[in-house]
């Protein structure tokens, strides 16, 4: 009798806790589903998502201390075939040449020494098989919710992977002017996925977002129209050569790029560089109020390429690096887009870090279990 009692009570804990789990198993599924919501919300009511502490600070360390290294041995390498260099070799002065520029760097801090760029602003392309990367890639997504936060950006697991880098912004380095990476079009799905290497604050250069959603800001402008005016590139960058002639506002794009010198003087930053967006001003482009991207070492910043953005100044006195990683998904491509054209890349896409023959890693793979 006593052990019937037994088992019959057994039985009915179990019965319970099998209940139990179940209950919680909906339970955790609501909420997933109320999250895969909200995330939708924030994404088609902003144009970018953050998920906080996705990736560990120690291999965000990693990440930047290999990319800088990298960034010296290219120096070196850039230093050594530079016509004075060469020069200095053939008159046997070489150790004399080297002297005066260790002199030279000795005088920035230690970090700092052997890294320039354009500007104030370097990109180190770097690649998924670099230490540390393919994973810090994985654990953002898994951060950011996954193959849910790709779809808010219309993009599938098929997306391609067409941009790779972390870029520096040096002391002094002068903030950007507001703009698209990529002009919006129907056929097109894009977003970039931010991860700062250190903490980013206004100070360092974080950078800054003009929230809006993404498709209000595709029916804003005739992009069209912007194209042909930029040659019929598709990739706009904020850096590059200003075409702009009497017929798109040339004496106005002058005189806003003199007055950003002239501000960048004042408070001892670099020149900021020539860009085609600087022939609009920030009411014709529609744009709001900015907000500046302070984040910590190891979040996940997720982003429209819809999304007005610019980099910040950096009005400190140490690196701010940043990997960035774009994912581009082309309708336009069509049948066959796996056949990728190893000359021309996919779409149209102009990519500052991978050439056409490296892009050939797919979203899928950095989602991991959240497929």
């Amino acid at each position: 009798m006593y052990n019937s009692d037994k088992a019959d009570s057994q039985d009915l804990v179990q019965q319970l806790l099998e209940s139990l789990a179940g209950k919680l198993q909906s339970v955790s599924q609501s909420v997933e589903a109320l999250d895969r919501s909200l995330l939708a919300q924030r994404m088609q009511a902003r144009g970018f998502i953050v998920g906080k502490t996705a990736v560990a600070p120690s291999a965000c360390a990693s990440i930047r201390t290999n990319a800088l290294a990298q960034a010296r041995a290219q120096a070196v390498e850039e230093r050594r075939r530079r016509p004075i260099a060469v020069l200095a070799r053939a008159l046997g002065l070489t150790a004399r040449l080297e002297a005066r520029e260790a002199a030279a760097e000795s005088c920035k801090p230690h970090e700092q020494r052997g890294i320039t760029g354009p500007h104030g602003r370097l990109l180190i392309p770097v690649s998924p098989d670099t230490p540390f990367v393919a994973s810090a890639l994985r654990a953002a997504f898994q951060g950011l919710g996954g193959e849910a936060a790709a779809r808010q950006a219309g993009l599938t697991p098929a997306a391609w992977l067409v941009e790779l880098a972390v870029l520096v912004a040096l002391p002094g380095a002068a903030e950007q002017p507001p703009h698209l990476d990529v002009l919006p079009r129907d056929a097109l799905s894009m977003a970039t996925l931010f991860l700062p290497l250190q903490d980013v604050t206004a100070a360092n250069g974080a950078t800054v977002l003009y929230p809006a959603p993404p498709s209000e800001v595709a029916a804003r402008c005739d992009w069209d129209a912007m194209q042909r005016g930029a040659g019929g590139g598709r990739t706009f960058s904020a850096d590059g050569t200003d075409t702009a002639d009497d017929t798109v506002g040339a004496a106005e794009a002058r005189m806003r790029a003199e007055f950003a010198e002239d501000a960048a003087a004042s408070a001892g930053l670099s020149m900021p560089v020539s860009s085609p967006w600087t022939r609009f001003s920030k009411p014709a482009l529609g744009l709001g109020t900015p907000l500046s991207m302070a984040l910590k070492a190891g979040d996940a910043l997720w982003m429209d390429y819809r999304c007005f953005h610019h980099g910040g100044a950096n009005r400190s006195d140490e690196l701010r690096a940043v990997l960035y990683a774009t994912f581009s998904e082309d309708r336009e491509e069509g049948e066959g887009a796996e056949t990728m054209d190893a000359e021309a890349g996919h779409g149209d896409h102009t990519s500052f870090s991978m050439a056409p023959r490296e892009q050939c890693h797919c979203l899928s793979e950095y989602l991991g279990a959240r497929l």
